[in-house]
């Protein structure tokens, strides 16, 4: 069996709510993606690959679309239904879809771990999708603690999906239709949210907190050299912080980097693929495909990556666990996961 663990859907709640907040244009290209909303197409479109499930999780932002309000009631509202909806879908279809990742009201901490925690035990959610904005959604910071600490409690997982649009400071204005915000912009934003949750202490807090990376952890396996450098860059930083967060951390930061779980969605880039592998180990590993968003319904993320793991990995015992093993013991599948 192959789990993908990253492969995306999209609510009649989350479309509702894009109606009502007059975002067309984001409406227009998600609806385009019939396989995101219409669960009968998709299924005649995974039901083309055998031993093959999916762990659906939410299309991101969506709490970033109209009043940014933290303690917007429709908007959590809105959440919530969605993750109802997520819960009956893989109810109605045990066989094809192996479970889900809820989504949180991210900008309200306290309102996100008390929808994080009631979707994980009372809807049965594997855990929770957080949106990563390294300038506008600080994850690191103390307020979302209580969030992680829930997870780690549960058992859960905490996917950490990249999220910034053209207006986010960063990347200069000209390039945004380019797509320069979402193609290099997300792996930066997933690498420094990370970075911060680890100079803040989240895994010497959380030992045991699963946190799992999009995209084969962005540019972290690419640049290990660098982060390995770190500990010997403190004079670059006049004012004493690193060497401060390092005397804090119980390990190097290296070793923290290795602690995090990623996905294969490298869109059919083997040899990225095959550098996430060797910086993270395979254990550290799951198979997702970010479908359907390739434009063919998930059909040409699915067999590309299926064989990028296949090209890569280096046995069968390896592809398995890749496949179907990693997630299914990382994530407790098939355990009733503890009160």
């Amino acid at each position: 069996m192959r789990i993908d663990v990253w492969s995306h859907v999209l609510s009649q709640p989350y479309l509702a709510h894009l109606d009502a907040q007059a975002q067309r244009g984001v409406a227009a290209v998600l609806r385009g993606q019939r396989a995101l909303h219409d669960i009968e197409y998709r299924l005649r479109v995974i039901d083309q690959y055998n031993d093959y499930q999916q762990v659906l999780t939410p299309v991101p932002g969506m709490h970033v679309f109209g009043p940014q309000s933290p303690t917007n009631p429709s908007l959590v509202d809105v959440v919530r239904r969605n993750n109802e909806q997520m819960a009956e879908i893989v109810a109605r279809h045990p066989d094809r879809f192996a479970g889900f990742a809820a989504a949180t009201p991210v900008t309200d901490p306290e309102a996100a771990t008390e929808e994080a925690v009631r979707s994980v035990r009372e809807l049965g959610a594997l855990g929770v999708q957080l949106e990563e904005d390294a300038i506008n959604v600080p994850l690191h910071e103390a307020r979302y603690d209580p969030l992680f600490a829930a997870m780690e409690q549960l058992g859960a997982g905490v996917w950490l999906h990249p999220f910034r649009t053209p207006t986010t400071p960063g990347a200069p204005p000209d390039t945004a239709p380019f797509l320069l915000w979402q193609v290099f912009g997300w792996t930066f934003d997933t690498t420094i949210t990370i970075a911060q949750l680890i100079f803040a202490g989240i895994y010497d807090r959380h030992p045991d907190l699963k946190l799992i990376a999009h995209h084969g952890g962005g540019l972290i396996p690419h640049f290990s050299g660098r982060i390995e450098m770190m500990p010997a860059f403190g004079q670059l930083d006049s004012s004493g912080s690193l060497d401060q967060a390092l005397e804090r951390l119980k390990k190097s930061p290296i070793d923290y980097f290795r602690m995090l779980y990623v996905d294969t969605a490298m869109f059919g880039g083997a040899h990225g693929l095959r550098c996430a592998l060797e910086f993270f180990g395979t254990e550290h590993v799951l198979f997702g495909t970010d479908a359907p968003f390739d434009a063919q319904a998930g059909s040409y993320f699915i067999p590309r990556t299926i064989s990028d793991v296949e090209a890569t990995a280096g046995n069968q015992d390896q592809q398995s666990a890749i496949f179907q093993g990693n997630v299914t013991k990382v994530l407790r599948m098939g355990l009733a996961l503890e009160a």
